[in-house]
């Protein structure tokens, strides 16, 4: 187990910063991009656990020297970049988004910001790619490893090398197991959370504890591990799906990093391939390079809505890594330096840094991001339906309860509900619409409603968080309609995920559609569907905004025949014979649609609160329509 430098390593880190940036610059043949994260925690494992466990082993280890290296390393290139997106973001973000940045700056401040934005993202969050600070996540998931790794480490000082092997090897199988589940029940956990990505840095971890340079291996051994490693990485890299999170399936770019860095020395090929002098350069300044990239990416899409994987993205990648040079070169280099800058210096900086940051981050929350700077601005709760929030994920109550929860009763209080509007986020959107048409039409009804879940009995939603509330309803609807004596059930749901997130084919899904509209007629209901609305390729309201106050080109209408694409399946299902026999069909998007395109807005009131979802202007637009439901 050295602790000599070694430039492979730096080489390594170039391997994993340049597919992360481009990654996220939107370039093709980087859709596997984001695993260069993959590779730091494997990297920073294998460094932390070298350096620690030697120190130990020799009696010189020190907490507070370890986390003195630790802040020199991290926190004075990040604060500055935190720093730089604040004051940016006063300048060009509007306050809804301001006031996330704030947000997403006191967590980075806490080293919590991974927790943070597993929080805050949820089925309604949209253009993460905006969020100037959320790769941050990652640099959080090291810092919990850093505040809790290095005490496990003199905990297991007694039982000496092997038995830490040992046990850091059943540590990271466990995590490794316990991602694997979490990868099915809530993916955004198993991507964000350091509990789900402890064992890609155990991987390293384990490596130097095993000192591969120590193992009695032929030179062809060597050298064959060290290609295999750099096939299964590069595999990964090229070839690994857009939607992989930490499990089984990331097995192989962590394993691969594992072997690189296990045997990719200076006496074979690939470890001379990956200390060359580009990549090492590279390497050296690669943690500024991650740093700032994401957050010039962000402010260049909002203040110039370019396209991804343009020349103007090519630019930024390349002045994240001229950015990074002088942050390595005037931030980095010095605080790196015991003779310049002294460890309290060091620590009462770090400090007073993270207290100013979390103080401006919290006023900046708590002024809603300022929003006096935009004199047009709407409030994004001023564009909110009222049932939006109220009545998703609805689960659990008795279905005779059901008509007392206020909250999502439609149209008449004062009589007894005979119809329901069942369906997903966005039938909650349209509500006020269906609301106000039963007004007019003298009936009551009920919205029952859950995030990604399609009115189809049997089919699972496909936002997690959300599936045992979409179970429940499902379960319960046909109970519902018969202990309520309902006689009409209005569907709708965003129907494009048919052709998107819906892993079913057309055949299946027509069959449990069918199989729904027999069952809710069975039970004495008439049904009802309402087809989708359009889906603007950017945020409406803000879009709307950013383009009266910086005069931007961009056009929100996306065209009908996208809309038309996008809802191909659902269109060809509703228009079967068969169907229309068992269920009316109303068509809403005319009503945003000419011949050409959809509209989006009408000047300053958005139809739309985010891409796709219904404001309650926009579901009230569709009142005329929706009173056909009645007749």
């Amino acid at each position: 187990m050295s602790e000599a430098y070694r430039p492979e390593i730096d080489g390594l880190r170039a391997v994993a910063v340049i597919p992360v940036i481009f990654y996220h610059a939107g370039f093709a043949g980087f859709g596997a991009g984001f695993l260069g994260v993959d590779v730091f925690f494997v990297i920073s494992g294998y460094l932390i656990t070298g350096i620690v466990h030697g120190e130990i082993a020799r009696g010189e280890f020190s907490l507070l020297r370890f986390y003195e290296r630790r802040a020199r390393r991290i926190l004075p290139a990040l604060y500055l970049v935190v720093a730089a997106c604040l004051a940016f973001g006063a300048l060009w973000l509007l306050p809804n988004a301001f006031r996330e940045l704030g947000r997403s700056a006191v967590a980075v401040a806490l080293f919590g910001s991974n927790v943070y934005f597993n929080q805050a993202i949820n089925y309604f969050t949209q253009d993460v790619d905006l969020w100037p600070l959320i790769h941050t996540w990652s640099l959080a998931v090291e810092e919990q490893f850093y505040a809790v790794f290095p005490l496990a480490l003199l905990l297991l000082r007694p039982v000496g090398r092997k038995w830490t092997f040992a046990v850091v090897a059943a540590l990271s199988a466990a995590s490794l197991a316990w991602a694997q589940w979490s990868a099915g029940a809530d993916p955004q956990a198993d991507f964000y959370l350091a509990q789900f990505r402890a064992w890609e840095l155990g991987a390293g971890a384990l490596i130097a504890l095993a000192a591969p340079e120590r193992l009695p291996l032929a030179y062809r051994a060597r050298w064959s591990l060290a290609g295999l490693g750099a096939v299964l990485l590069g595999l990964s890299l090229v070839f690994a799906p857009a939607d992989l999170t930490p499990g089984l399936v990331s097995l192989a770019p962590v394993c691969g990093a594992a072997l690189l860095i296990a045997f990719a020395r200076p006496e074979n090929v690939w470890g001379r391939a990956l200390a060359l002098k580009p990549l090492v350069g590279v390497g050296l300044v690669s943690y500024s390079a991650y740093l700032w990239h994401q957050s010039l990416f962000a402010f260049l899409r909002y203040r110039f809505p370019v396209p991804s994987g343009g020349e103007a993205m090519l630019a930024a990648a390349l002045a994240s890594f001229a950015l990074a040079y002088l942050s390595w070169r005037f931030v980095e280099q010095p605080f790196r330096d015991r003779a310049r800058i002294s460890r309290g210096f060091v620590f009462g900086a770090a400090a007073a840094c993270a207290i100013a940051l979390i103080v401006a981050g919290r006023i900046i929350a708590i002024q809603h991001g300022f929003p006096g700077r935009i004199a047009a601005y709407v409030p994004a709760s001023g564009l909110v339906g009222v049932y939006r929030n109220a009545c998703l994920d609805l689960e659990a109550s008795p279905p005779s309860a059901l008509a007392k929860v206020q909250a999502c009763r439609l149209g008449r209080r004062d009589i007894a509900p005979d119809f329901l509007l069942i369906g997903d986020s966005h039938a909650a959107a349209l509500a006020d619409g269906v609301d106000l048409a039963a007004k007019r039409a003298g009936r009551s009804g009920i919205l029952l409603s859950a995030n990604a879940c399609l009115p189809l009995l049997g089919v699972k939603s496909y936002s997690p968080r959300s599936r045992a509330a979409c179970d429940w309803q499902h379960a319960h609807l046909i109970e519902i309609i018969k202990t309520l004596g309902v006689k009409l059930v209005i569907l709708h749901a965003r129907w494009e995920s048919f052709d998107a997130e819906v892993k079913l084919a057309e055949p299946e899904l027509r069959a449990r559609l069918m199989d729904t509209l027999s069952a809710i007629t069975t039970a004495g209901a008439k049904a009802v569907i309402v087809t989708g609305t359009p889906s603007s390729p950017y945020l409406v309201p803000d879009i709307l905004l950013r383009k009266a106050l910086y005069g931007l080109s961009a056009d929100e209408r996306p065209e009908l025949q996208q809309f038309l694409h996008d809802n191909r399946t659902a269109l060809r299902l509703f228009s079967d014979p068969e169907l229309r026999r068992m269920a009316s069909v109303i068509d809403v998007f005319p009503a945003f649609c000419d011949a050409k395109r959809c509209e989006m807005g009408d000047g300053a009131r958005p139809y739309f609160i985010d891409k796709d979802h219904l404001s309650k202007f926009g579901a009230l637009r569709l009142e005329p329509r929706l009173e056909q439901i009645f007749r």
